[in-house]
Parts: C-alpha cells; structure tokens; sequence
C-alpha cells in the first residue's frame, strides 16, 4: 500500500510510516486499550513487545510487505494500522492490527480509516483485505460486520504464557 494513495482517502489525518524511533507514541497508543493486550498476556505491555508490534512478519514474506501506518490528529497519534502487503495471496491486504486511541474511539475514527483503506485498496487493485479478531470480542466483531467483512474460520493462536487464543478470521471482497 502506498503511504500517498492512503494520505489521498484520508485527508484530514496525517498519516506517516511509523518505525522504532516511534515506539513510544506507539507503547502510549496501545496502553490507552488494555484490554487488547490482556488477551495476549496476563503482563503489562513492554517497550520490547511494542517493537515487535512495529516489525514482527511471517517468516515466508519480505520484510518491506509490513507496513505499519500512523494516523495522527493535531500531531498526536490517535489510531495504527499494521497491514501485509500481498497476504495471504497476491492481491490480497491483510490487516494485523487496527487501533484507536480510547480517547478516540466512538466518535468514527475507525470506520473512517477503514473506508479509507478499502478505496486506497481498490485504486492498488487489491481484491480482498482480510484479519483475524479475537472471536471473544464481539464488539470488535460488530466493528468489522457494520463494514462489510464476513466471519470465516476460526484459528487458535498458541500464547507465550500458554493456552491457546481462539480468533476468527474476517474478510472483505472489494468491488
């Protein structure tokens, strides 16, 4: 995805490529949404986890198809985007992770970014953008239904502390 074709759908936010020299910005982001990382992890998050939000990839693609976009309002970072270039097919875009400052959420910053990325998509003719939520979490999952995206199969992650996290993946046709 190309940051300018993204920047061109959504005006009103800057939006920059983030990278380590962002994570703190970032660790601040994701700390406003607890909840997403005690799913993960009984532990609070840590600058170490935060960095390998920012770089961690399949093993089977290139590091370059990871991008990890900042929504940035007033020049405070309200909202993240990890996508997958080409993943899991060609013209597919997978989204790893959307999230919004608590802040900043209910008030459509989110749907916002997603129809953003839905038309960025299409005009880089991508046919489908696909992720996994949390299947527990159905207010994430009326999120994605209100936009179009339908449940599919459902997956259980292994986690560091043990356990298993079942998620279930989502998907989009683009037209």
């Amino acid at each position: 995805m190309k940051l300018a074709t993204l920047q061109a759908q959504l005006p009103d936010f800057e939006i920059q490529l983030l990278t380590l020299a962002d994570q703190e910005a970032l660790l601040e982001l994701e700390q406003s949404n607890p909840r997403y990382h005690q799913y993960f992890s009984p532990e609070p998050l840590t600058m170490t986890e935060v960095q390998h939000d920012l770089t961690a990839h399949p093993d089977e693609l290139a590091a370059a198809q990871k991008q990890v976009f900042g929504f940035y309002l007033a020049h405070r970072l309200v909202a993240v985007l990890d996508v997958l270039n080409q993943y899991p097919q060609e013209q597919f875009l997978f989204v790893g992770l959307l999230m919004v400052n608590k802040a900043y959420q209910r008030k459509s910053v989110g749907r916002v970014i997603v129809t953003g990325l839905m038309q960025a998509a299409l005009q880089a003719n991508i046919t489908a953008i696909q992720l996994t939520r949390v299947t527990a979490d159905e207010g994430v999952a009326r999120f994605w239904q209100k936009l179009g995206f339908e449940d599919g199969n459902q997956l259980f992650l292994p986690l560091k502390a043990g356990g298993r996290l079942a998620v279930t993946t989502m998907t989009r046709l683009l037209q």
